[in-house]
């Protein structure tokens, strides 16, 4: 029997970071464990609002997003990051979209309108499958006139103040393919490590945000470069 959704909690958060024109993020903790995850919101050439990952807000910041634009996409990149999907979904009204390659999984948790391959294209964001996951998650690419940011969920993390026992299993010590993703999430390492190189040779790339780690302004193309050769 399915677990019940999780409803509504608003558990402590930092003030939402404006990165550019039509890209925010907010930095929280993941529910039960002293592990950083962050979502991004960013706004779509229709004004609409698309979010990538969940994190139920207070509502000081709940309504600065309200009055940014109206919600409409969560993308869940995989099923390990759903916890606050279907809140989100109740809350907001969004639409729920997920990888191609986790649809029947996803599908027996929430109620999906479609999968990330799916959302109709748009020049301010797309999604693409990271080659050599077993997951297929997807990473995202929003373009801001010629500025590129590219927003990560797990294939590349840079938590900070953790814990010894994560600190122990590899987290942590910057910029990296943590080793459990290497061992449980990838399927082909040469073809993880080639996308990275190809998204550090994107034109205009700005910025890196991931999911578990702050914002990377600083040589990141340099960065996913190093990422890819530790792999």
């Amino acid at each position: 029997m399915p677990r019940p959704h999780r409803p509504w909690i608003v558990t402590p958060h930092q003030p939402i970071e404006k990165h550019d024109d039509n890209l925010w993020s907010v930095e929280g903790q993941v529910p039960g464990i002293p592990f950083s995850r962050r979502m991004v919101i960013v706004k779509r050439s229709d004004g609409s609002l698309l979010f990538f990952h969940a994190i139920p807000l207070e509502d000081s910041a709940l309504q600065q997003v309200l009055a940014w634009g109206k919600p409409a996409v969560l993308v869940i990149a995989h099923d390990k990051h759903g916890i606050d999907a279907d809140a989100f979904s109740q809350k907001l009204g969004v639409k729920l979209y997920g990888p191609a390659r986790q649809e029947k999984r996803l599908r027996a948790h929430w109620d999906l309108a479609g999968t990330v391959e799916q959302l109709p294209p748009d020049p301010a964001i797309s999604f693409e499958p990271m080659a050599g996951t077993r997951a297929g998650e997807p990473v995202g690419i929003v373009r801001t006139g010629n500025r590129v940011s590219l927003l990560f969920a797990d294939a590349y993390q840079d938590s900070k103040d953790l814990p010894f026992f994560l600190r122990l299993l590899g987290f942590g010590n910057g910029p990296k393919v943590v080793p459990a993703f290497k061992h449980l999430f990838t399927s082909d390492r040469a073809a993880l490590r080639a996308h990275f190189e190809r998204l550090a040779a994107l034109p205009g790339l700005t910025r890196i945000i991931p999911c578990h780690g702050p914002a990377l302004t600083t040589d990141p193309a340099g960065t996913l470069r190093r990422v890819a050769a530790a792999i």
